[in-house]
């Protein structure tokens, strides 16, 4: 073994809410500091990742950072990693898509530094063998992967090549589990890496005996910040300088790149870095990896379906953008707010907590929404209702297009899981669920809208008091479909069931969809030979979609009862402000998003009970594991007393309708 060359990387932040405001953090913090001491020690080399917004940030508002970094770059001291432009997962995209990306930031790379990255690094090193093409089309020759994705017996501390189809690539291992701490001595941490090295080296190919060896090791901010304010660094390179040797070298992947040939052939298989990859399996719990077979994104969004109905979202409208055949300009607006949205923030982690991100999904479905809008505007917009598997999970669902919105109806409970209005907003049914671990009970069901349950009346009461109940008639079945309609946008849906005392139920659904809303019909009829006494209720959950208010208060609640309108406080549940947990004789219900400006208007064909509760969904924050809020839901249910003899009927109609209040300030009277 000759030298070792430790390579650190720095990766930039991630993009977020108030990504200016982290944006400017992280440069006084970060990387003025590390400008600062590079500069100042030359002989220390690194390397920098950047995602496309922050190095436009940067050369806007300190354009003398970035001709520090033009000066490092020539001495050849730092290199300049490429990569997408917003951080995506890049297996979720497109190869057009990928390439767009890929293309877009090695281009603000070179017009800000003058030199065009070779190099490149993934999103939580999520990869796959399929994005091998495009990497090498987009002139990319080595990729920075977790070494959780090497296999062991490839793990010699060199680059691997991997080939597909004639085209190859240098894959550069991050050995994460070698980071220095500032507690540990330089030379002790020198010495325990060229330990860890030898031990394996021991069953060397004679072919790679004498190679130099490469260690990189990527940091986070946080990270870097904690080890530069120590003084850690200034204290390796002088360590490294003192032993006037050439046994270890502080150096850069593309420097190791050129000085060396030695490559180990390896076929790397899907997955996802060490970090994201415990925590897939069981929700929000960490699982070893010793437990779990290679795990991809596919698997996270199979525990986390949440982050599922934002690809199958973003993956809609990018068939959408690549099959526009109108105006180019908006096109090209609708595909940028679609790059926009496949940040990986939305679909894996924030950058302080893998999962506590509803705030970034909310971020990635409004640039849906606005991509959607643009391309509405290219031609004759004609709003349609199509039945397709829209999710991929072998069932179709109904997506209906109208002027107002975009939905999705699913055959799960017969409800809408997805409702994005035209304005901007984001999906108001990106419900989480309970977990008793968290929230003290279970769910049991998945919320959305125009979500059926019947209960008892002893269930109907837990209900109320917002505790698990039921024992998931209607809300956890699959319904079946009876007539569908693209013509009259008439979805017909039926469902049979058995209630208590193997009592024998049916339900007949219809949704008719028009501009501004649905229109939801109810049949139900009592099978069995026995009268039928139960409540029937229907409940609808609203995902608040705006996370500047920490209160989580941004749903104002209006109801007409006796002809008259009144509003009630939605700071408490309705059980909290009236111990029955009853609003009695409603006659109509308007829900309105302060934030966004938008109504949904509930019209009964009869008077109806009404409850509601808002609901605070806390989860671990990934770093400390203390809960934080991580989202929150506004459930409002009608519900209706039911008295059906034998082989009788019950119909209700509840007319839904969504206004903008900038344009209309209708009463639900």
């Amino acid at each position: 073994m000759n030298s070792i060359f430790i390579c650190f990387s720095l990766k930039s932040s991630v993009i977020g809410m108030a990504q200016l405001e982290n944006f400017e953090k992280d440069y006084q913090t970060v990387y003025k500091p590390a400008a600062k001491f590079l500069y100042s020690h030359p002989n220390f080399r690194m390397s920098f990742s950047f995602n496309g917004v922050l190095l436009q940030y940067l050369k806007k508002k300190y354009p003398e950072f970035l001709e520090i970094l033009q000066q490092l770059i020539s001495r050849k001291q730092i290199e300049i990693l490429g990569g997408g432009f917003y951080d995506p997962v890049f297996p979720l995209l497109f190869p057009m898509d990928r390439s767009g990306q890929i293309e877009m930031l090695s281009s603000e790379i070179r017009q800000t530094t003058g030199k065009r990255p070779r190099g490149m690094t993934l999103c939580a090193s999520c990869w796959d063998p399929s994005m091998l093409p495009s990497f090498k089309t987009c002139g990319m020759e080595f990729v920075l992967l977790d070494s959780s994705l090497i296999p062991p017996e490839k793990q010699k501390f060199l680059m691997l090549i991997m080939s597909d189809k004639g085209k190859s690539i240098d894959i550069v291992p991050v050995y994460n589990e070698l980071k220095p701490s500032r507690e540990i001595l330089c030379s002790d941490y020198l010495n325990n890496l060229r330990k860890t090295i030898t031990k394996a080296l021991k069953k060397e190919n004679p072919l790679f005996t004498d190679e130099n060896r490469i260690v990189t090791i990527q940091f986070t901010h946080e990270e870097f910040k904690e080890m530069l304010e120590s003084g850690w660094f200034e204290k390796l390179d002088k360590e490294i300088n003192e032993k006037n040797s050439s046994e270890f070298i502080l150096s850069v992947p593309g420097i190791y790149k050129k000085g060396t040939s030695a490559r180990i052939p390896a076929f790397i298989t899907s997955g996802i870095s060490g970090d994201i990859e415990q925590w897939t399996g069981t929700p929000y719990s960490s699982v070893s990896k010793s437990e779990r077979y290679p795990v991809t994104i596919y698997d996270f969004f199979q525990t986390y379906p949440q982050t599922r109905a934002l690809y199958d979202r973003m993956l809609y409208i990018s068939l959408l953008v690549n099959q526009c055949h109108g105006d180019k300009m908006r096109k090209k607006a609708a595909r940028e707010k679609l790059w926009q949205a496949q940040n990986g923030d939305g679909f894996i982690c924030t950058s302080k907590g893998a999962f506590v991100n509803s705030a970034y999904r909310q971020q990635a479905y409004k640039y849906l929404t606005e991509a959607e809008r643009i391309l509405r505007e290219c031609g004759k917009f004609t709003e349609s209702i199509a039945s397709f598997d829209y999710n991929g999970d072998g069932l179709n669902e109904y997506i209906c297009r109208m002027q107002n919105y975009f939905a999705c109806i699913s055959l799960l409970g017969g409800a809408v899981r997805e409702l994005d209005v035209m304005q901007n907003s984001g999906n108001f049914a990106d419900n989480l669920s309970r977990i008793a671990e968290f929230e003290g009970c279970d769910d049991g069901y998945e919320r959305g809208l125009f979500v059926d349950h019947i209960f008892s009346s002893t269930e109907f009461d837990n209900y109320l008091e917002n505790k698990p109940s039921g024992n998931g008639i209607f809300s956890r079945v699959r319904y079946n479909e009876a007539r569908f309609s693209e013509q009259h946008k008439e979805i017909l849906l039926n469902v049979s069931a058995e209630y208590k005392n193997l009592q024998k139920i049916s339900l007949r659904k219809k949704y008719i969809a028009t501009s501004g809303g649905l229109m939801v019909q109810y049949i139900l009829k009592n099978e069995s030979d026995r009268k039928l006494n139960a409540k029937f209720a229907v409940e609808s959950s609203f995902a608040q979609t705006n996370f500047n208010a920490r209160d989580f208060n941004a749903f104002r609640l209006e109801i007409v009862n006796g002809g008259q309108k009144q509003e009630i406080d939605t700071k408490s549940s309705s059980h909290e402000i009236n111990t029955s947990g009853i609003l009695a004789d409603v006659e109509g219900v308007q829900l309105t998003d302060t934030d966004n400006a938008i109504s949904f208007v509930f019209v009964p064909n009869e008077i109806c009970g009404l409850s509601f509760v808002p609901i605070t969904f806390s989860r671990p924050e990934y770093t400390t594991g203390e809960l934080v809020p991580a989202g929150m839901t506004f459930a409002i249910t009608m519900f209706w007393d039911i008295n059906l003899e034998p082989g009788m009927e019950m119909e209700k109609t509840v007319n839904f309708s969504i206004l903008s209040e900038h344009k209309h300030r209708r009463s639900v009277r």
